[in-house]
């Protein structure tokens, strides 16, 4: 997948939040060199933060259990306050066990200027985007 320093010129949020897509660049002397999309699918929770100036230095996959030791108590906090995580349940072991039940998987995603976020998704994919850069920079 192409995303190593990458900036993140967006992410859209389509399916009433079930799909996610980052829309990344990488430029060349001011210019856009190459476009790359990445599409998380069967999205169940996500957080994205600091997005502004964002240049992603790694997207990896994480066991879904250490993901939710470093975000479940948010996770958590936020269900009380804004509800809207499917298969939500506040017993963690048991949030994790249908997590893993249904076929989910965790990824971080870190920032060289301040970005950093999570995605709770079954699938993640490099997508083509339509305008498909032809020029070398």
């Amino acid at each position: 997948m192409r995303y190593h320093d990458y900036h993140l010129e967006g992410y859209e949020v389509r399916d009433s939040g079930g799909t996610i897509v980052l829309h990344l660049a990488s430029h060349c002397q001011g210019q856009v060199e190459d476009e790359s999309l990445i599409e998380f699918s069967g999205v169940a929770a996500y957080q994205f933060v600091h997005t502004g100036g964002a240049i992603i230095t790694d997207l990896a996959e994480i066991q879904i259990g250490n993901l939710l030791k470093q975000v479940g108590a948010r996770l958590s906090e936020w269900w009380h306050r804004h509800g809207g995580y499917p298969m939500w349940d506040d017993d963690q072991e048991k949030y994790l066990a249908n997590l893993l039940r249904d076929g989910y998987r965790g990824w971080t995603i870190y920032s060289a200027i301040g970005f950093e976020g999570f995605v709770i998704a079954k699938a993640i994919a490099q997508k083509e985007p339509n305008n498909a850069m032809e020029d070398d920079c």
